[in-house]
């Protein structure tokens, strides 16, 4: 008996339908299985025999926590064929991707057992030429093999080639290209020592696709297709969406499929097939996997620190629920040191991984503070949920300290003793070092961790990640800062390096992230910014306005962009602004609002934004709101003052979380306040104070509401006109 199988999660249930049907045209005789990974999938039951991919014999529920859904989905393949190879009566087993149709009998899938114990097809039998996608350098990360496709005899051998498969496939299943691995489908580079006979199918008839499409020829042959000339199998959709059938995938941009040509027709049925079967409504589905009993989504990070858990032993028997949901949040035991603050096992997982902590001393208290606060700092980018936060401020808590402890000043500059309303004048004086990169590292243990011995490494700190998250302002800067990084602006490559989001790809995303991404976000003022993007905003060569080098340089890089928007053209260069408003610029790390006004208020670049359907949402505009006072608080400490404290022109702001808040919650950036009032401890007042400043927030008086006041040459002094006990303040907060 042969038995054709699948496997889906729900949001792929229109593909499977449409593939069963295929099937069970082609190949009625074959039994015909939908393995599914999150759920039932009742509307395929009259089409297939419907298999829970957890009765596989895969380490399933554990697989669930460590692997996403395109890893979990092939992960459990070669178990699928163990299990159904272990069935009486099954003579073979052939995989098919869901995005399949079948236009034949699988003839010469059983020519090919006849004469071999595996069946496979290579992605391509001749090179890829040129550097559009997919590309030769693609199938060597991707594998030799497409693994939509496999087929293979019940016999001996295969048993112990499924079960070594399944073993890489229990911790390896993933899409880790710079390790060498593409889920399932790379291992199978490995097969061919493996089995005594294996059928590589080398006609194009079985398993077209996208990757294997150029040069070939497509035609319809009356009820059927042909490609070169022979009855076409099967072709395989790959990242086609039935919603722009005039696309043949997303994963490529080397074939396109000309109005009125055969592929546009074949794209056109297959799209109108998955409508007919629910996609509209299934594609939507939410992956069952991707949250807790709770509901909180499980991130990347807390994948892979499973990943490595379960490697070492960690069973997680019981899948995502409320158990494993704790055991995230929990303090690491391998971090475990008496004396010393505890980490979660999430903060673990960023320590062990993210070289940007390696400078955090894990022996030390200031090293496990500094590493609190930096995690809560970057949060977001890390990967890491408010709740993760929260436990890691609870265990700070609990060392007696918090993820913004105060540590001892390093300030050895004398404080400033006028008003405090003139403090950033006086920070703005010239200074070897600025005095507001030196007031933060006096603040934060964190940077004095990582900087108290590199002061070039603290001014691109502040400038990068510091400035773009608010927490600094580069209107700071001595006027001699300024100058010195104008004629030596090696600090300002280095911030934007600190503050790049994710991976960059290539040296031009870097060169043009300093000026034109980076340097906007972090608010450097033009005197920074203009050197560094005068060559870029050049008018381009031979090319009309709105046209400069920088839009010209991105196409350079490009060769598909030069062949899909030549310049020559007016039409091109009109699409080239489309792209590059779209999404281009933001590829490149460029922030359109770099540009000059000249280039964004062209009337072609507005043109071009009003023909976007997704344009970008205009940003919020800032409230003009003046409120007799502010609060400056630890999150910590929000629970002790009631609502409506904070409705009689009252405002708290967050110091640890960096957000204001009203009666009603979350709320928008004042622009003035009365007063302000410092409720956090005095160390860190000046870093409070410098992240307001940055938000653009000003005040006329301050006062530090502290139980035991710093000494009169303490640098919060500086800071504040008065010094008030918390009794003082809950009089006048009262009244």
């Amino acid at each position: 008996m042969d038995v054709i199988f699948t496997i889906v999660s729900r949001n792929y249930a229109a593909q499977a339908a449409t593939l069963m049907q295929s099937l069970a045209a082609a190949e009625p005789g074959a039994r015909r299985i939908v393995v599914a990974t999150d759920g039932p999938i009742p509307a395929l039951e009259p089409l297939a025999e419907i298999i829970d991919a957890a009765t596989v014999g895969a380490p399933f529920a554990a697989m669930s926590v460590y692997y996403d859904a395109l890893e979990l989905n092939t992960a459990v393949k070669p178990y699928v064929f163990g299990h159904l190879m272990a069935q009486p009566g099954v003579g073979s087993v052939t995989y098919l991707d869901p995005d399949i149709f079948v236009f034949r009998p699988l003839d010469a899938v059983r020519a090919g057992l006849a004469q071999a114990q595996l069946v496979l097809t290579p992605h391509t039998l001749r090179p890829l030429l040129g550097d559009a996608n997919p590309n030769d350098r693609d199938l060597l990360r991707a594998g030799i093999y497409n693994l939509g496709f496999c087929a293979a005899r019940n016999e001996p051998k295969i048993h112990e080639l499924m079960a070594w498969w399944a073993g890489r496939c229990r911790f390896d299943c993933r899409v880790d290209l710079a390790n060498g691995l593409f889920t399932d489908q790379k291992w199978m580079d490995l097969s061919p020592g493996f089995v005594d006979s294996l059928y590589v199918h080398r006609r194009p008839d079985l398993n077209l696709a996208y990757w294997n499409l150029e040069g070939r020829t497509l035609a319809r042959a009356g009820e059927g297709w042909t490609v070169d000339g022979e009855p076409l199998g099967f072709f395989h959709f790959s990242g086609f969406d039935p919603h722009r059938p005039k696309v043949l995938s997303k994963h490529q941009n080397r074939v396109s499929a000309a109005p009125g040509s055969p592929l546009a027709e074949l794209l056109g049925d297959f799209a109108e097939a998955m409508l007919r079967n629910g996609h509209a409504e299934t594609h939507i589905v939410p992956y069952h996997h991707n949250r807790f009993a709770s509901g909180r989504t499980i991130g990347h990070l807390m994948r892979r620190k499973a990943l490595r858990a379960a490697r070492a032993g960690e069973a997680f028997a019981s899948g995502l629920s409320d158990e494993t949901e704790a055991w995230f949040d929990a303090a690491d035991p391998e971090l475990s040191e008496p004396g010393l603050p505890d980490v979660t096992r999430l903060m673990e997982q960023v320590w062990f991984e993210n070289p940007a902590a390696d400078p955090f001393d894990r022996a030390t208290i200031e090293g496990r503070l500094g590493f609190h606060q930096w995690f809560a700092d970057n949060a977001e980018v890390l990967g890491a949920d408010p709740q993760a936060v929260a436990a890691a401020q609870a265990l700070a808590k609990r060392a007696g300290g918090s993820a913004r402890s105060p540590e001892p000043a390093v300030w050895r500059d004398t404080p400033w003793t006028g008003p405090a309303a003139q403090v950033f004048d006086w920070l703005r004086e010239p200074a070897a070092q600025p005095r507001a990169a030196l007031a933060l590292l006096a603040a934060r243990g964190d940077l004095r961790q990582r900087f108290a011995s590199d002061p070039e490494g603290l001014l691109a700190w502040c400038l990068g990640p510091e400035a773009a998250a608010g927490r600094f302002a580069a209107d700071l800067l001595p006027g001699n800062v300024i100058e010195a990084l104008v004629h030596d602006p090696a600090p300002l490559h280095r911030a934007a390096q600190m503050a790049e989001r994710g991976a960059v790809a290539s040296d031009l995303q870097r060169r043009l992230n300093v000026g034109f991404g980076a340097g906007q976000r972090a608010g450097w003022p033009d005197r920074l910014t203009a050197p560094l993007r005068e060559a870029w905003l050049a008018p381009a060569e031979g090319l009309p306005t709105p046209f400069v080098r920088l839009f010209t340089e991105i196409q350079d890089q490009r060769p598909d962009l030069r062949r899909l928007y030549p310049l020559a053209t007016a039409v091109g260069r009109f699409r080239y602004l489309r792209w590059l408003l779209a999404g281009g610029l933001a590829e490149y790390g460029v922030e359109a609002g770099a540009l000059p006004r000249a280039v964004r208020n062209h009337p072609l670049m507005r043109l071009a934004g009003r023909t976007l359907r997704n344009r970008a949402p205009r940003a919020a505009p800032r409230s003009a709101a003046r409120i007799e006072r502010l609060l400056v608080v630890e999150s910590s400490n929000l629970a002790m003052f009631a609502p409506g404290i904070l409705s009689l022109g009252t405002l708290a702001y967050d110091a640890t979380a960096g957000r204001f808040l009203g009666r009603e919650g979350e709320t928008s950036i004042p622009d003035h306040a009365a007063m302000v009032c410092f409720l956090t401890d005095p160390t860190l007042v000046p870093a409070d104070a410098i992240a307001l400043h940055a938000k653009g927030v000003t005040w006329d008086r301050s006062v530090g509401v502290w139980e035991a006041p710093p000494g009169e040459d303490h640098l919060a002094q500086g800071f504040v006109d008065e010094v008030w006990t918390p009794d003082a303040l809950a009089r006048t907060l009262s009244k």
